[in-house]
């Protein structure tokens, strides 16, 4: 049986094969695709007995035939996708994969005759690896191996990877706090690489005795992101989603009888402080997203919230994770903010530590929104600040599971706890300009330590003076004494 290590040290190693001949760009596209390649061709090898396979694979996309290619290699790959593509029309979630890709391109202009090379040993390296369920030894074995590797391949990527990448104990976080349950619909509509979607997925799974059917939904403005998407979730063996491609505020995708679709949960991570977002269409948006006010061209942050709050059913709740900026920036933005607190939407805003997130060290915040808060939670919003809670590394910090635990057990009790969470009303909201500052309201420790009280320092302040007036007095008594005229 094959082993989450062997799996994960296997397809490391897989990747080690493009590194110095590719680009980090060509790393996860090669590597992803090949890899779903041969899941599909192994699960049709698998399913073959069965009277409806899910899907066919055909001749020409089978691994064992193009482990024979000799050369051309980027050809035959395309042709291998493009023909799972047409046999299966009816299947949605193939579709659209493969036929935007083009294997004989790569960002490092690598030449036709060096590509065979690195495909080919690449293509043998694979075949080394079973990836039919029968040799799991645990249930998503290829699912987790493939959140290792994405992980790895988003840290060696750097910036490039923040907006489509989520790591993956932020993403167990935030699925965690919004409690997707049997039956829902969950939409992502800046769903990059898929991962809080197959984190729901995950969290389902582990209930016991009850279905673990999601209906899962997403969109993504990048067509790579988007394919890889599908591929991911695929490859978590999830085989009913609806993934569309295009700009969530301009095109949003997502669309019934020409209103936008409403979801049960929405949990998202969209992009950070997007400029030129589509501001242009705001004032005539058919889909009247932005009855709240409309942002600044310069900032999506709002945008994306108000898509997101348009989309949840009356009984819906979203997850959304922001930059600090949202939580207390002026202009059109603290309107936007001050009319979301009013109509009662907040229900917690729960701050992150800084360095969580692939490519910058900006500290976040969850804001967790109600359309349906309980009668003891209406009007008031809790304020977790959770900024300590991380473990460091070198590079990057991380979220430990007790710092998980801490922060749920805190939202689902919704009630002060001192230095880390405290209740607030909209009044005290509305005397604080609806600045929504975590530390405003909840200070830790360290914050208390170093917190001034200024009435103390104006009294010793006064003190000082006092006792310096007090010295002036004896030194010009001195000087008088030994003669010493003094300058008025």
């Amino acid at each position: 049986m094959i082993t989450l290590e062997y799996l994960e040290d296997r397809l490391w190693t897989a990747a080690s094969i493009l590194w110095g001949v590719f680009s980090s760009d060509d790393y996860i596209n090669y590597l992803f695709r090949l890899l779903f390649l041969k899941r599909l061709s192994d699960l049709f090898e698998e399913e073959s007995h069965k009277a409806k396979p899910r899907f066919f694979i055909p001749a020409i996309s089978q691994w064992n035939y193009l482990q024979q290619i000799p050369e051309n290699i980027g050809q035959a790959l395309n042709e291998a996708g493009r023909a799972i593509e047409n046999y299966n029309p009816g299947i949605r979630e193939l579709q659209r994969i493969f036929i935007n890709y083009n294997f004989e391109h790569s960002h490092s202009q690598v030449d036709i005759k060096k590509q065979d090379q690195v495909l080919r040993q690449l293509i043998w390296h694979l075949s080394e690896i079973k990836l039919q369920n029968k040799y799991f030894g645990e249930p998503d074995l290829l699912g987790k191996a493939c959140e290792y590797l994405i992980s790895q391949f988003a840290a060696n990527l750097g910036k490039k990877s923040g907006e489509f990448f989520t790591p993956q104990k932020v993403a167990e976080l935030l699925v965690s706090l919004l409690e997707p349950q049997p039956g829902m619909s969950i939409c992502d509509p800046f769903c990059g690489f898929g991962g809080i979607l197959t984190e729901c997925i995950k969290q389902i799974k582990h209930l016991e005795n009850k279905p673990n059917d999601l209906l899962l939904y997403g969109q993504d403005i990048n067509q790579n992101t988007f394919s890889l998407a599908k591929i991911n979730l695929l490859l978590h063996d999830i085989f009913d989603f609806d993934i569309r491609l295009g700009d969530t505020i301009r095109e949003p995708q997502l669309v019934e009888n020409g209103n936008l679709m409403l979801f049960d949960r929405v949990i998202s991570n969209p992009p950070f402080s997007i400029r030129n977002w589509g501001d242009e269409l705001a004032k005539f948006d058919v889909y009247g997203r932005f009855r709240y006010g409309i942002p600044p061209k310069g900032s999506g942050d709002f945008a994306f919230i108000q898509h997101i709050l348009a989309t949840l059913k009356n009984t819906g709740k979203a997850g959304v994770i922001v930059p600090l900026g949202v939580l207390f920036r002026g202009g059109a933005e603290s309107e936007i903010r001050r009319r979301i607190i009013e109509s009662d939407l907040i229900e917690a805003v729960i701050g992150l530590a800084a360095n969580l997130f692939y490519g910058t060290g900006i500290p976040t915040a969850i804001l967790i929104f109600n359309q349906d808060k309980e009668e003891v939670r209406r009007n008031k919003i809790l304020f977790i600040n959770a900024s300590n809670e991380y473990q460091k590394s070198r590079n990057q910090n991380y979220l430990r599971e007790e710092d998980i635990t801490h922060i749920i057990t805190a939202y689902q009790a919704f009630q002060d706890e001192e230095g880390y969470a405290k209740v607030v009303a909209v009044e005290e909201l509305a005397a604080n300009e609806y600045i929504l500052n975590i530390n405003r309201y909840v200070l830790t420790p360290k914050d208390e330590k170093d917190k001034i009280d200024i009435k103390a320092e104006i009294l010793k302040l006064r003190e000082l003076e006092s006792q310096r007036a007090e010295a002036e007095k004896d030194i010009n008594k001195y000087l008088r004494q030994l003669g010493i005229k003094l300058s008025d």
